[in-house]
């Protein structure tokens, strides 16, 4: 779809406020991750309220914040603040042992690192490839489905319990999948939205029929926000987790920022990494202000993204406007309590539905690389070792009380191997693959090897295809350039950011600046090579014909990792 108002436009009010009434619909939702969070922590009705209010006058800040694009601050797009799962397993197990001050303190911790990374994320980026951030987000997705489940069925960790609310559960969860799988366009955008209302709905019929229990918080009060609600304090013990979570964070952040990007500029090609890197510094500095006011993490928003562009309306006068609707909700008093008064069941369905797709998003980042053996072993088995933290807990619980509360939980567990088999792998790992290819052998001897070098660098498949394409190219337009009965020197260096392929010859150069002339003969070797090189670059987003100091002639072709 056509962008409608563009980033720097100004919509009327009439657009404007739909349009952020939207985005804060849509984030509503996330409003379960600080309420399983108050409850974990044993908050009683009127401190769950609270602890809700301040959450969406956090969410304002972190949307203002991501919106500025000023002063090296924000990523300048309409990219709204939201709760996520990433910070969910770690904050509820600090909620049940330190309460909500342990909480707020390590969501400080998180916010300070998260800001940290911005500084340094081109520098680790090596130390922290593509597949092991998608290990992160698989077992995120894991984990989060897992309770969805329980909050649906009303079961504990080992199947015990079950209440009559698992009706309203299902069948928000049926409303939802519905909306999503044979919902018109712009229903589908908001299945999370239907499923909620269709649950409510169908809990309250249940209610009145008497075959459903009244919930806890189903009684709307009209309460006052009160804070503070707890001194942040800091325990060490869930700290690897909460770390954990701001390197998931951050990478979202980036891909966040990056399809903005895309969805603001017709013309885009690459990414730009001061918006990133002032993305995820807003993040951070959010989630700072969410631990100093006392809730938990939050992370930018991918469905906003989609809406946005879904709608046109990309403005980031939106995001102020999301913004400041979310701080004036906060400050609302019984807000909080129409949160609190949706059953448990229902917000699991909803719950089940995002599980699935950010297990998806994970399993489609970790195949987006070409794996070798050495990634496929990194994978496999730091994905084995964090299922076994709630598939074998007996192991970990004969564990030092030090190193079982350090560890958290199977992401920690999980990142940590992963982290550590990567490093371990890398010993005797090349990127630089050098080889002599002689034109005879033909175009498919040149794909192979930029293949073999892609998937023992762990490039994207995309990546790597580009660059077959280009050699395909060369491999045309090799016979008449370069010398009979000589070889070519192939040289492939990948490092994380990009790959460059260098190649070298004895015989004649390539037509670098030569304009292909559709009347020339179709045979010479000015105009095979021009047509080439007109060809190659298409696919490679820097092409250089080179003279060698030896003599030789040369081609650098760079393709980025974007």
């Amino acid at each position: 779809m056509s962008i409608l108002y563009g980033l720097e436009s100004r919509p009327p009010l009439r657009v404007l406020l739909p349009a952020a009434f939207q985005h804060i619909g849509l984030g509503a939702v996330t409003l379960v991750f600080p309420l399983l969070v108050a409850e974990a922590a044993g908050a009683d009705e009127r401190t769950t309220a609270s602890y809700l209010s301040l959450a969406m006058v956090a969410l304002g800040i972190g949307t203002i914040l991501q919106g500025l694009g000023r002063w090296g601050v924000g990523s300048g797009f309409l990219l709204p603040s939201v709760y996520t799962a990433i910070f969910l397993p770690p904050a509820i197990a600090a909620a049940q042992h330190g309460g909500l001050g342990a909480v707020a303190g390590l969501t400080m911790v998180a916010g300070a690192t998260s800001i940290l990374l911005s500084r340094i994320i081109l520098r680790i980026r090596a130390f922290l490839p593509a597949e092991v951030v998608g290990l992160v987000v698989t077992v995120l997705g894991i984990i989060l489905g897992l309770l969805s489940l329980r909050l649906v069925l009303a079961v504990d960790e080992i199947g015990n319990g079950g209440t009559r609310d698992v009706p309203a559960g299902i069948v928000a969860l049926l409303a939802t999948v519905g909306a999503a799988v044979w919902g018109s366009a712009r229903l589908r955008s908001v299945a999370v939205l239907v499923g909620l209302g269709v649950g409510l709905l169908a809990h309250g019929a249940l209610l009145t029929l008497g075959l459903a229990a009244a919930g806890h918080g189903s009684e709307i009060r009209l309460s006052m926000l009160s804070w503070p609600l707890a001194a942040p304090g800091l325990s060490l013990i869930y700290l690897p987790g909460f770390i954990v979570g701001a390197l998931a964070a951050g990478v979202r952040v980036m891909g966040d920022v990056v399809a903005s990007q895309r969805a603001n500029d017709p013309g885009w090609k690459r990414t730009d990494f001061r918006s990133v890197q002032s993305g995820m510094l807003a993040d951070g500095i959010g989630n700072v202000i969410a631990g100093a006011i006392g809730v938990i993490g939050m992370n930018s928003y991918s469905a906003s993204v989609g809406l946005a562009t879904a709608t046109g309306i990309t403005a980031r006068r939106v995001a102020f406007a999301a913004g400041i609707g979310w701080i004036l909700l906060g400050l609302a008093p019984g807000a909080a309590s129409l949160v609190m008064a949706v059953p448990r069941g229902v917000l699991g369905a909803v719950l089940l539905y995002a599980a699935s797709y950010i297990l998806m998003s994970g399993m489609t980042i970790i195949t987006q690389r070409l794996l070798d053996a050495r990634r496929t072993l990194t994978i496999g088995v730091a994905l084995l070792i964090a299922l076994s933290y709630s598939e074998i807990p007996g192991i970990y619980d004969a564990l030092p009380d030090y190193m079982r509360l350090t560890i958290g939980s199977g992401l920690v567990l999980g990142m940590a191997a992963a982290l550590t088999l990567n490093a371990i792998f890398r010993i005797g790992a090349t990127r630089l693959a050098e080889w002599s290819w002689n034109p005879e052998d033909g175009s498919k001897a040149l794909v192979e090897f930029v293949t073999e070098t892609g998937r023992a660098c762990g490039a994207r498949a995309e990546v790597v295809g580009k660059a077959a394409h280009l050699l395909e190219e060369f491999a045309d337009a090799a016979p008449l350039v370069v010398e009979p009965g000589s070889e070519v020197l192939v040289r492939a260096r990948f490092d994380e950011l990009r790959l460059d392929i260098d190649l070298s010859w004895v015989g004649e150069p390539m037509a670098a600046n030569a304009a292909v002339d559709l009347d020339a003969d179709i045979e010479a070797a000015g105009f095979v090579s021009g047509l080439a090189m007109v060809l190659m670059r298409h696919h490679a987003d820097r092409l250089e014909a080179t003279t060698l100091p030896d003599g030789k002639h040369g081609l650098t072709a760079t393709i980025d990792d974007r």
